[in-house]
C-alpha cells in the first residue's frame, strides 16, 4: 500500500496552469496529477507522447481539441488521448477548472506534460 496526503504534495505551476503531481515517486506504469485550470488558460497544441493520457473533468468547463475534435470536459466527463494524437485546451468559462491527469507510462524528467 502507498498513501500519499494530499498536503503533501506541492502544487507547481506550469505555463497557463497549476499541476500537482499526486504521484510524486512518478511511478513507471502510471501517474495521477491535478491540473488547475484558470480563467483564460491556454495549452498550446501538442503531440501525447504517451500511450494513454487520459483527463477527468473535476470542476469548470475546458474545451479540449484532439486531432481536430472539439469537445468539452466538463465534473464527471472523460477525455482519452492516444498516443500521436495531437491536442490542446482552453479554458474560456467563467470558473477555475480542475482536472485530473492519468498518464500511461508515467512521467520522465523532465516531464512532458
Amino acid at each position: 500500500m502507498e498513501f500519499v496526503a494530499h498536503d503533501e504534495t506541492k502544487p507547481f505551476s506550469f505555463a497557463d496552469f497549476t499541476l500537482r503531481e499526486l504521484t510524486p515517486g512518478a511511478f513507471e506504469e502510471g501517474s495521477i496529477a491535478e491540473v488547475v485550470v484558470p480563467i483564460g488558460a491556454d495549452r498550446p497544441e501538442r503531440e501525447n507522447l504517451k500511450r494513454h493520457r487520459i483527463y477527468v473533468g473535476l470542476a469548470g468547463d475546458v474545451e479540449f481539441e484532439v486531432d481536430g475534435a472539439t469537445v468539452h470536459v466538463r465534473p464527471g466527463d472523460l477525455l482519452h488521448i492516444g498516443e500521436g494524437e495531437r491536442y490542446r485546451f482552453h479554458n474560456g468559462g467563467y470558473e477555475e477548472a480542475k482536472l485530473l491527469l492519468i498518464r500511461m507510462p508515467g512521467p520522465s524528467l523532465p516531464e512532458n506534460y
